[in-house]
């Protein structure tokens, strides 16, 4: 089976953000089954990294630069037809338009010839429009709605945008022959939406071989994330602000460490004492092998939570709440739930004073993780979802032909 791509980011394993990690290890999990593709929106970074050639595990590739909305927004072409797009899609969509990429997707048909297409997030719906030949899967990580869908135009600007959102997934979604989301939760907000079957893709991210030794990191908390996303530097703000006096009272040592991207929008915090900020950090294991915890409590937003996975499958014991939580079924034992911030300072207190004590919630992390988080098992559910997809497809009517390439 040929299965394309089609996302917002480059995904990698060792990607600067949750999406693009699970993204990329469930595509090398694919490529062991299947020959997996790529059409990609990509920034600056991406593209330079990107080479002549198609790299492992793509068996197709090609990136188109994502237009930097942040870069050009003085330029009053790229305003105008950004406001322009903005008329009929909400912001998010409206930034992740790229007049050229419905000329690659028709490309990328004729010349990988794709069994089924896999859409990823909400933003990327809106190319369904040219993928009406080939079964296609749309993959919603948030519920319908991105966390990212402030305007920047108060109460007034947000609410059209809410309105936007409303009619480009009644539009949009429909258009999938398959649709999934990344929680239980989310697929049954989707299902009741749009009265259709919605699968759950279950998170999944690299598992160390090993843990980390916990119990020999000096007593510091790491929270991990993209602080372009919204609910991030929201969470930073909150751990900071409210949690973390509690817990340098009880530990003067302490020290959190905040890793990842766009860290400029958060450099405030580095005013109080014991926090850093440690950019985008490529080796996570090495990361989390200097720590004791990860303190990640998220305060807005939906979908699924990597970053916690992600430090429980390097045997890194969780502080979060029930929304960092989603998506994970990791026992207590690994990770912690509290909501009022001196319940989640206490349970990082516990970690950071006793090395023994988080070891063992360590090694439970990990156990969970191997049994839990099997990139093998969930591509081969992904596999079977691009079958039955093909076989709907086959089954239904005949469908409208795409649009032209150049149709906005």
């Amino acid at each position: 089976m040929k299965i394309l791509l089609l996302t917002p980011f480059v995904p990698a394993p060792d990607a600067p953000h949750g999406g693009g990690i699970a993204l990329g290890t469930l595509a090398a999990a694919m490529a062991e089954r299947a020959e997996v593709g790529l059409l990609a929106l990509a920034g600056p970074a991406d593209l330079q990294r990107a080479t002549a050639g198609v790299p492992r595990p793509w068996h197709y590739f090609r990136l188109l630069p994502h237009l930097d909305v942040a870069a050009r927004r003085h330029r009053p072409g790229h305003r105008l037809r950004m406001l322009w797009h903005w008329l009929r899609l909400p912001l998010v969509a409206a930034k992740h338009w790229q007049p050229a990429l419905p000329g690659a997707i028709d490309r990328a048909l004729a010349e990988f010839r794709p069994d089924v297409v896999f859409v990823e997030m909400a933003q990327m719906a809106q190319y369904l429009r040219w993928l009406r030949g080939v079964p296609t899967v749309l993959t919603d990580h948030e519920a319908g709605v991105p966390a990212n869908t402030r305007t920047g135009l108060g109460r007034f600007g947000d609410a059209r945008d809410r309105r936007l959102w409303q009619r480009y997934l009644q539009r949009s979604y429909p258009l999938a022959t398959a649709l999934q989301a990344v929680t239980a939760e989310d697929a049954a907000t989707l299902s009741a939406w749009f009265h259709r079957p919605v699968a759950a893709r279950k998170p999944l991210v690299p598992v160390a071989t090993k843990p980390v030794d916990v119990r020999a990191a000096p007593p510091h908390a790491l929270f991990l994330g993209d602080y372009a996303h919204g609910p991030n530097p929201e969470a930073a703000r909150a751990i900071v602000h409210t949690i973390w006096p509690q817990v340098r009272a009880a530990v003067p040592a302490a020290e959190l460490w905040f890793a990842g991207q766009h860290q400029d929008r958060i450099a405030d915090l580095t005013a109080v004492p014991g926090v850093r900020l440690l950019g985008f950090v490529p080796d996570l294991g090495a990361l989390c092998a200097g720590v004791r915890l990860m303190l990640a409590p998220i305060y807005s937003g939906s979908g699924v939570r990597t970053k916690c996975i992600a430090a429980l499958a390097h045997g890194v014991p969780v502080v979060t709440n029930a929304l960092g939580a989603r998506g994970c079924t990791a026992p207590r034992e690994a990770c912690r739930i509290a909501e009022d911030p001196a319940a989640l300072a206490a349970l990082a207190i516990e970690w950071l004073t006793d090395g023994e004590r988080a070891a063992r919630a360590g090694a439970a992390a990990h156990r969970w993780a191997g049994e839990n988080v099997d990139a093998a098992a969930i591509a081969r559910s992904q596999l079977a979802l691009a079958e039955a997809a093909v076989r709907q497809f086959g089954a239904a009517a005949p469908r409208p032909q795409a649009l032209p390439a150049g149709t906005p």
